[in-house]
């Protein structure tokens, strides 16, 4: 009874209104106004003065105009993606500078910005809030080949060669793909885990092997790494720091398990 005691009081401590992760106002401001509005702001002036050069100054015919159009207005929507990716490199850059971002099982404590714990969680939080935006702009545009380019560019990945995510959940942080890497839809990587019933936030590298297929419905969790050729079938998991088989290459079930078949004979 004292331990169950317990465990209700800290569901309870952990449920309390001040223990919430919350962006400053100004800060909030200032990303959203640098990272959206002045990308915006340069895309219109650009397709403002190139409609007036192509209009009044080169007097194209205006049936041509309207082929030509659908190809500026991509190349600049393409552009408002690349400088908004540029952007928030920079606000990551800059929180870096101030925290580092580590591996590790630290205590998730919400309440006291300014311990070490604390600031680690809080900036932990801010680069989630502005990569989320990066990979959500880059993912249902008609380049979502960019996502890769925010996953290095921001979240500091090492992502190699052709690697393919079909409309699957990225890993934000600390994740290291080999080339030719493919992510089937509704796939899962995830290099941290939320354990709420202990106050832990637990941080570990994800690395996959050149030429891993992951197929549908697979999760992938924090430490886990795959070696070069492994294929994953559906419905399995890779529980965090699991590891394969040496001379193993296919595996499924949850937890991950090798198959035998023909193909490894």
């Amino acid at each position: 009874m004292d331990t169950l005691k317990q465990n209700k009081a800290l569901i309870n401590k952990d449920n309390q209104p001040n223990k919430r992760v919350e962006l400053p106002m100004h800060e909030f401001f200032f990303i959203n106004f640098i990272s959206y509005i002045i990308p915006l702001y340069f895309c219109v002036g650009l397709v403002i003065l190139l409609e007036y050069f192509l209009l009044f100054i080169v007097s194209i015919d205006f049936s041509l105009h309207l082929i030509i159009l659908p190809p500026i207005l991509l190349s600049i929507y393409y552009l408002f993606i690349i400088f908004f990716i540029e952007l928030a490199a920079f606000w990551v850059r800059r929180w870096n500078r101030k925290n580092q971002p580590k591996v590790g099982i630290f205590k998730r404590v919400l309440d006291n910005k300014e311990s070490e714990e604390g600031r680690l969680i809080q900036y932990y939080h801010r680069r989630g809030f502005i990569l989320r935006s990066c990979i959500w702009l880059s993912s249902k545009s008609p380049f979502p080949w960019l996502v890769n380019r925010a996953l290095r560019k921001v979240g500091h990945n090492k992502i190699g060669k052709n690697v393919i995510y079909c409309n699957s959940y990225v890993g934000l942080e600390f994740t290291e793909l080999g080339d030719n890497t493919f992510f089937y839809p509704t796939s899962l990587v995830s290099s941290h885990s939320v354990e709420s019933i202990f106050g832990k936030l637990s941080l570990h590298e994800v690395k996959i092997g050149k030429n891993t297929i992951i197929y549908p419905g697979i999760t992938i969790g924090p430490g886990a790494q795959t070696k070069e050729n492994d294929v994953i079938y559906p419905n399995s998991l890779l529980h965090k720091n699991w590891r394969g088989i040496e001379d193993k290459a296919y595996y499924q079930g949850v937890p991950a398990k090798p198959l035998n078949c023909e193909k490894e004979k």
